[in-house]
């Protein structure tokens, strides 16, 4: 676990940034000069598009002296405990605090300049980011078009290859699946226990609905085939809410992906398949997911990867698109912060169900 590092105590909460802090984080991080004066900030909550698994805020910096930047993201724990509870047990933050100390730096995915990140004992951290204002964000509700979905593949390509098989610098800080095979038990027994929520979100069809049990009975196995050779650094949480698109990002552009909560190491084909599943219309998906499946694979080669099968990649992406829909089982039937996260769960779940049936993906549980 990363320790809080020397200088001014770090805050905990919003309300707990100080002009003494954020000065010295900003100079050791050297965003300002040593004879910049702070002379005032404000905080403001990010609303509902702010995360789910943490509190948010926008902190703008007004200088007495000198300049710098004038909006700072500021992460920290959620106020809410049963949230809090699972993100003490799933290590989200110290994921998140580790891959910004380690990883960051070498990720062939652009991220958030971070300006200060630490990490107490009992999981109280902080994580002060570049604002990516006014960088269109993604939308999973809105969902993309066909050259957003293939820039977003591409640069998880690039990612994935840059450790494809490799141990990267904070590995140990990093779980097997977004879950950790440690804790697969657990996780299965909240997927037994929540598995008929959905039905009161959005209608899913009978071919699914029906083998959500089978589903359950197979997640342990098919996190185990997931952690299997070859795995890498996946995003984890890779959809549309997560990631801000250039400036042409109407037409595709480069990306900035946010939120490594989730970060861990498994087949990459795990961040494929829940994009794709998520964050496309069916329709859409119906007539590209195949040549998207084949881009990615074609752009691992590109970047030296060798011996990953089309096929082989095929049956992957249906094992991700189960473990897409079992991730949000869970979710939907978790607490949630605002009425757009219970919306994001009931489009991710209608997506990923359609996806299901169309791909036959539960044929792979028996394979």
């Amino acid at each position: 676990m990363t320790a809080a590092p020397p200088g001014p105590p770090a805050p905990r909460a919003a309300g707990q940034i100080t002009l003494d802090w954020l000065t010295w984080a900003l100079r050791d991080a050297r965003a300002i000069s040593g004879t910049t004066v702070i002379a005032s900030v404000t905080v403001e909550a990010i609303g509902d598009r702010g995360g789910v698994n943490g509190e948010t805020h926008r902190v703008r910096v007004a200088y007495g002296r000198g300049d710098g930047p004038r909006s700072l993201i500021a992460k920290f724990a959620v106020e809410r405990q049963g949230p809090r509870r699972t993100a003490a047990y799933q290590r989200w933050y110290e994921r998140e605090v580790s891959f910004y100390a380690t990883l960051a730096a070498d990720s062939p995915i652009r991220t958030p300049r971070c300006y200060a990140a630490s990490i107490d004992s009992d999981g109280d951290y902080v994580l002060l980011l570049e604002d990516l204002a006014p960088l269109p964000q993604g939308d999973q509700v809105a969902g993309c078009s066909v050259a957003q979905a293939r820039t977003a593949i591409e640069a998880a390509a690039r990612l994935h290859a840059r450790w494809w098989n490799a141990a990267p610098p904070a590995g140990d800080a990093l779980p097997e699946t977004t879950v950790g095979l440690d804790r697969a038990a657990r996780v299965q027994g909240a997927l037994d226990r929540v598995w008929t929520r959905p039905r009161d979100l959005v209608a899913l069809p009978a071919a699914v609905a029906d083998r959500i049990p089978r589903l359950a009975e197979g997640y342990v196995p098919l996190l185990h085939g997931m952690a299997s050779a070859p795995v890498t650094v996946v995003h984890g949480d890779y959809r549309l809410d997560n990631l801000f698109f250039g400036a042409d990002g109407a037409d595709g552009g480069d990306i900035v992906a946010i939120d490594w909560q989730f970060v861990c190491r498994c087949r990459g084909m795990y961040d494929i398949g829940y994009f794709i599943g998520l964050d496309l219309d069916p329709a859409l998906r119906r007539a590209h997911e195949r040549d998207l499946v084949a881009g990615y694979v074609a752009a691992l080669q590109r970047h030296g990867v060798e011996g990953y099968a089309l096929t082989e990649a095929w049956d992957d992406y249906r094992r991700a698109l189960l473990l897409g829909f079992a991730v949000f089982l869970i979710g939907a039937a978790g607490e949630q912060p605002n009425d757009r996260m219970t919306l994001v769960h009931e489009v991710g779940l209608g997506r990923l169900a359609a996806a299901l049936d169309d791909t036959e993906a539960f044929d792979v549980l028996d394979a």
